[in-house]
C-alpha cells in the first residue's frame, strides 16, 4: 500500500481491549502516516475516559459514535459506514479492539506485503475471529465469505484466491479496502459486513 492508512476499530464500548490496543497502534512507526479511527457504540461512557487523553496527545486519534439509526441495518453495518466516512485516507484497514500488534513495525510490515489496487480492491485477514470463534466456526465463517465474495470476483473478473490472506499474514488484520469502492459498490458494502459479522 505505501500510502496513508485509515485504521478503523469498531468497540463495543470495551474499554479494557481499548486500553490494551490503542497504544500500541499509536506506536506504529509508517512514514507514509497513519490515523485510527474508533468507532463507539454510545456517546457517553468507560471508553471515553481512554480515548479524551490519547486524543489530546495524538492528534491521529479520533471518535464517532453510533447514532440512532433505523432498523433494518446492524449496527456493525452503520458503524463501518461511520468509519469510512470518517477517514480521511482512501486505503482503510479494519482491525478488532483486542487487536495488539506484536511491534511497532506492524503496519510497515503489512503494507509492505500487500497491496489494494483494481486488481485486489479488498483484502481478507481473520483478526476479527481470533479468541472471538474457534476453529471449526472460523473455517465454516470463511467459507461463508468466499461464497458471498464469488458472484461479485465473477460480474468484477478478479480471482477470489488472490483476495484471502495466506496463513502467515491471516490474523494481522480483519480486511482492507478502499473508501470509494465501499462507498460505490454495494454489494461489496455487503460483503465486508458479513465478513465482520459473527
Amino acid at each position: 500500500m505505501d500510502k496513508p492508512i485509515s485504521i478503523i476499530i469498531l468497540s463495543n464500548d470495551d474499554s479494557l481491549s481499548l486500553r490494551d490496543t490503542l497504544p500500541k497502534l499509536l506506536q506504529q512507526e509508517y512514514e507514509p502516516g497513519y490515523e485510527i479511527i474508533v468507532v463507539r457504540e454510545t456517546r457517553r461512557g468507560a471508553v471515553i475516559d481512554i480515548l479524551k487523553p490519547l486524543m489530546e496527545t495524538h492528534s491521529n486519534l479520533r471518535s464517532t459514535y453510533l447514532p440512532d439509526k433505523p432498523q433494518y441495518v446492524s449496527d456493525d453495518e452503520i458503524k463501518i459506514l461511520l468509519g469510512v466516512k470518517a477517514a480521511k485516507n482512501n486505503d482503510i484497514v479494519m482491525v478488532p479492539s483486542t487487536f495488539s500488534p506484536e511491534t511497532d513495525t506492524w503496519l510497515a510490515s503489512l503494507t509492505e506485503n500487500t497491496t489494494l489496487d483494481d486488481d485486489t480492491p479488498i483484502l481478507f485477514g481473520d483478526a476479527h475471529t481470533i479468541g472471538q470463534l474457534g476453529f471449526f466456526a472460523r473455517r465454516r465463517h470463511r467459507k461463508t465469505v468466499k461464497k458471498a465474495l464469488k458472484p461479485w470476483c465473477k460480474d468484477k473478473d478478479i480471482k477470489r484466491k488472490t483476495l484471502m490472506l495466506g496463513k502467515d499474514m491471516r490474523h494481522e488484520m480483519s480486511i482492507a479496502f478502499r473508501q470509494k469502492d465501499y462507498l460505490d459498490d454495494m454489494p461489496l458494502r455487503d460483503i465486508i459486513s458479513q465478513h465482520i459479522r459473527l
